[in-house]
This record gives structure tokens, sequence and C-alpha cells, in this order.
């Protein structure tokens, strides 16, 4: 363990928890720290609540456009004031069902079942906990699925690469930790792990350990490499003092191969004064190189998550062109907004998301999400006080 983060663990600082103390954790008024942007820095509950909220609203809005190409959605929906409410379904004649008009996609159900998973567990998690508690959630537990307008379990509704683990590791009674060899490489573990770096907050390298033990049981090669970056940028972005770099900066420095190329270049494609469509071509350019065919491969990266960092520092801290860019990159528009729009909400708080749309959002979902990041944040500070006990009985065994 590193002297830093050593210290993280035994002070709370740097993720708005304070110094020990017996009120430590009722403690969230950070308000009166700025990062260098100059905007005021969030509380850690604020920041998970923005997180989780973002998440669903980027998700909810990337979803009618899904797999469309950037010129097609602009003739769609470019004239469109996107704030003003969430795009309408393009994929069927039903407004009420399907993807469109805020409701949320298998990225929002699956980051809820890791947020109950672990607010049950109470723990990190590994291999071994993805099948004792986080397929449960997936294969036993019931919630409302907006897009089939009823209740259901969240196995029902994924894609059969999402489904490929509950049949390794209870069908086929596989070992935790090879379950994923075998899936589709692609961005489905990547895609709900900001829970992950919620309970690492403040401690990246711990975030993307965590990730990678536990996206083992979910997929291999690229796919959780992604996943453990972007548990990461998450552990970044949920410091007090996080900025846009620092996020990118963390990505690059503990991710590999590709995933780790593929951030750099699309990423420094970027220049945020340019128009929309040359900073779409310039990205999608920058990305080709990493393209590729769901099969393992160090040289090959996920789009989804480089292409939402590179969104995120194109939006530059304004949430209308942060989830416009997202959304209007077109091929996985609900992941690419949803972990965009994601990290926005974690680096700058929920209040920084226009209210209108988290309460539409609610109202579209049958869901508090807000409420959703307080129970995540609970359950952070039952991890976090348990890892703090852990180190002081180290410290005393070892004598330091």
């Amino acid at each position: 363990m590193t002297n830093r983060r050593k210290f993280l663990l035994t002070t709370g600082q740097g993720i708005g928890l304070g110094l020990i103390s017996p009120a430590i954790f009722a403690t969230t008024d950070v308000q009166g720290k700025r990062r260098e942007t100059g905007k005021p820095a969030s509380s850690l509950k604020e920041k998970i609540k923005g997180a989780i909220c973002g998440i669903a609203i980027g998700d909810a809005m990337g979803a009618p456009v899904e797999g469309k190409k950037a010129i097609a959605i602009k003739e769609l929906f470019g004239n469109r004031d996107i704030l003003d409410s969430f795009l309408p379904p393009t994929h069927q004649n039903d407004p009420n069902t399907g993807k469109g008009n805020g409701r949320i996609t298998d990225d929002t159900l699956m980051t809820e079942a890791l947020i109950r998973a672990y607010s049950k567990g109470l723990r990190h998690f590994d291999a071994y906990d993805y099948a004792d508690w986080f397929i449960p959630e997936i294969h036993e537990t019931k919630v409302w699925v907006p897009e089939r307008l009823k209740e259901m379990i969240i196995y029902d509704r994924i894609w059969t690469p999402e489904q490929y683990p509950y049949k390794k590791l209870i069908i086929n009674n596989a070992e935790p930790r090879i379950a994923g060899i075998g899936n589709n490489v692609n961005c489905g573990v990547a895609m709900f792990m900001m829970p992950v770096g919620a309970v690492n907050a403040g401690d990246p390298f711990g975030a993307y350990m965590e990730a990678t033990s536990f996206g083992l049981a979910h997929n291999e090669s690229f796919a959780v490499e992604a996943g453990g970056a972007v548990a990461a940028a998450y552990a970044e972005a949920f410091k007090v003092n996080s900025t846009i770099e620092s996020i990118i900066s963390t990505a690059i420095d503990l991710s590999r191969d590709g995933t780790k190329g593929a951030i750099e270049a699309v990423t420094k494609a970027v220049n945020s004064s340019d128009p929309l469509d040359d900073f779409i071509f310039k990205v999608r350019n920058a990305y080709l190189p990493f393209l590729g065919l769901n099969t393992p491969s160090r040289k090959n990266s996920i789009e989804e998550f480089p292409v939402a960092l590179a969104v995120l520092k194109y939006g530059n801290h304004d949430f209308n062109k942060t989830i416009k860019a997202g959304c209007f990159y077109g091929n996985d528009a609900d992941s690419i907004c949803e972990m965009a729009c994601g990290l926005f909400g974690a680096l700058n708080g929920v209040h920084a998301i226009p209210e209108k749309l988290r309460s539409d959002s609610n109202a579209a979902n049958k869901r508090d999400f807000s409420a959703l990041g307080e129970q995540l944040y609970h359950a952070v500070v039952q991890i976090t006080k348990k890892d703090i006990s852990r180190i002081g009985v180290k410290q005393k065994a070892v004598g330091l």
C-alpha cells in the first residue's frame, strides 16, 4: 500500500469525509473549498448523487440514437434544445415503451444492481463477490424496467454478453476469476463501474484493482481493462479538488495496453472550442487504430470510455455541451453519454445537473435517483470505516 493511499484512508482527506472523529461520516459540508476551475467543491454525498443522476440522464438521452451515425442524429435533432426535454423514441411508434422520453436502459439498471449489492455486502468486492452479491441482484431481484412498463428481473432485459456470467457461474459452476473468459469483449463491464469508484473514493489505484478483480467474473481482456479505468476515473472524480485534467491523467496513468493508448489519443484530439462536427470527426479518427472485433487483444480498446473522457473534456464543465456531444457522437451513444454525464456529476455535484432533467428522469423511471445516491453514500461510509479500522490494526501490528 502506498503512503498516499494510507494517508487518504486514515484521514479521509480528498474525498470530503474530514478528519477521524465520531462525527466524520455525518460531515458533508465542504462547500467552502474551491477547485482550480473556480467552481465550489461539492461534498462526497452530493458528488455521488450527481454521478447516479448523470448516469441515468445520459443513458436515457443517448438511448434513442444508439447505433446511429452523427449525420443522422444531426438531421433528426440538430435544432433541438437538448436540455428542454429528453429525446423521443426513434425506433418504434409507441412513445410509452422502448428507448426514449427519459427511460433508462441496462447501463443504469446494472449500476443500480451494483449499488444494491454493495449496500448489502458492505465490503470491497472481488470476482467471488460478483457471484455472491451481484448475480442475485441481476437474476433474482425484480425491478421496474421502464422500457417494458413492468417489473422484471434485469437478466431478462440485458444483452446476451451480460447474461454470460450467470451461465458460466451458476449453470457451469466456473471458478469466478475465470468466469469471464470467452465472453464477447465489449463495454458491458465498464458501463456500471461507478459504484466501485465510489467505495474507493479518493483512491484510484484501489478502484482500478477492485474493478479488474471484480470484472474478471464478467469478461476478459480490454473489457476488464476499461472497467478498471472507469472505476479509477470515478475514484479521482470523487475527490474534493478533482479536475477534468486529473480524471483523464488518472485514467491514462493506471490503464494498460490499447485502453491507455486510446484514452491518450482521443483526449489529445480534443479542442473544446471546435464546432461539434469537428470534435466528432477528430475523435473518431483518433480512436480508429484501437477498434477491435470483440475478441481478446492487448492492442484494442472499447470505444465508449475513451470517447466519454473526450466528451467530458470537450464539454468543459458545461452540462449542455457535454450531453449534446455524447448524444450526437452516435455509435453506442447511451453508454458514451452515461459515462460522460456520470463523471460530470461526480466532478461537479448533483446541483450542476439541470433540475428539470433530474425531475423528469425520476418521473419517467418511477425512481428517486438522488435517494439512490444517498444509499450508495451510506454504503461508502460503512466500507470506509472498515478500511480505516483495518489500517489502524495493521499499523499497530507492525509498529507504525
